[in-house]
């Protein structure tokens, strides 16, 4: 479930974040930021992005907005598995299979947001012998006669659950009781996600090495050009090539993060068309959608491969600066979790498309 991406131009979530999760978020995030901004970190994957986290409920992955979040609080707590479960289902869980929460256990923040179908929509549901309730998207990809009739009578909500770690309970993982939890059909641990191979030696190679799966890629110009950048109205990289850089890891971020901002053009995610580049709240927007999806890229590459200490160190420095604007708590996790979603969208537009 993700943020109903119509909101971006309103660079909003509805109902905002309420004070109970930006008490629990914020610090983390706060907490992150700052020791990637001077580089501490004895072990590079802890603060790695991960998006095959799921609802062990109902076997479904936690997607878009929530990535950056979870990310976190995984990390935070040392949580090794990639299911959570909903604070909603934890008293059936005890009634059922005295399945229990551990003490101490801290209740995360998540963001459930979902299309239902309004009371005409499920009046037409009913009279095809289907539940009112069944979701949406189960409607449109398994009775596509039904979706036809109902797709224009749906309404958006938004609401934020707490969830836990499933190592959270006792009385669960290894036992009779795991097989309760459900994963996703092509579910695969974070940890064996595919390594992308790069090609350092040759600049042009390594760029057609990472970008192979992008169906339609921008020119990329190479000079010596004080500052990179990409030009949305040319659809132009322009980059230093990496030996006129202090470093190849220097390199990689600026060409991802400018490989990023390119998803947005009109013929990729066509992200650029819902953000005015001269307001300074679409601009941070988008350069944090393209921090975030070059950070999110790391998890494909071997440690070994890159200096990702210096990375996290000027991921930190760059989220603090476009953050620094905006006034309150709550405005900064939103606007993370509004660029985490469109990040992820572009990060998967070049490296795994679906």
């Amino acid at each position: 479930m993700v943020i109903n991406t119509k909101q971006i131009k309103e660079k909003r979530f509805t109902k905002g974040v309420p004070d109970f999760a930006t008490n629990k978020i914020y610090p983390i995030i706060e907490n992150a930021i700052k020791k990637w901004e001077i580089g501490i970190t004895n072990n590079v994957q802890r603060f790695g992005f991960h998006s095959n986290q799921y609802n062990a409920i109902w076997g479904t992955y936690y997607k878009g907005s929530n990535i950056f979040g979870l990310s976190l609080w995984k990390h935070s707590y040392d949580f090794n598995h990639d299911g959570w479960i909903p604070q909603t289902q934890t008293t059936k869980l005890y009634k059922q299979h005295k399945i229990t929460l551990k003490k101490g256990s801290v209740a995360i923040p998540i963001l459930f947001a979902n299309w239902k179908f309004t009371t005409s929509g499920q009046e037409i549901i009913k009279k095809h012998n289907l539940k009112p309730s069944i979701n949406v998207w189960k409607v449109k990809n398994e009775y596509p006669k039904i979706w036809e009739l109902v797709k224009d009578r749906l309404f958006y909500t938004e609401r934020w659950w707490n969830s836990f770690n499933v190592e959270c309970f006792d009385n669960l993982l290894g036992t009779e009781n795991e097989k309760l939890l459900k994963t996703p059909k092509d579910y695969t641990p974070t940890n064996e996600k595919p390594k992308v191979r790069l090609v350092t030696k040759n600049d042009e190679k390594f760029i057609n090495e990472i970008t192979i799966n992008m169906e339609n890629k921008p020119k990329v110009k190479f000079g010596l050009h004080r500052v990179s950048s990409y030009s949305p109205l040319m659809d132009i990289i322009k980059i230093r090539p990496s030996n006129e850089m202090l470093n190849f890891s220097y390199f990689y971020e600026t060409l991802v993060h400018e490989l990023i901002h390119s998803t947005g053009f009109t013929d990729r995610e066509n992200r650029h068309s819902k953000l005015n580049y001269t307001n300074h709240d679409s601009r941070s927007t988008e350069e944090l959608v393209a921090e975030l999806g070059m950070f999110m890229s790391l998890d494909r590459v071997k440690d070994n491969d890159l200096d990702k200490k210096q990375i996290y160190n000027n991921v930190g420095q760059y989220l603090k600066s476009w953050l620094s604007q905006d006034n309150t708590k709550a405005k900064k996790i939103e606007k993370l979790m509004i660029a985490s979603e469109l990040a992820d969208q572009g990060e998967r537009y070049i490296f795994d498309p679906k």
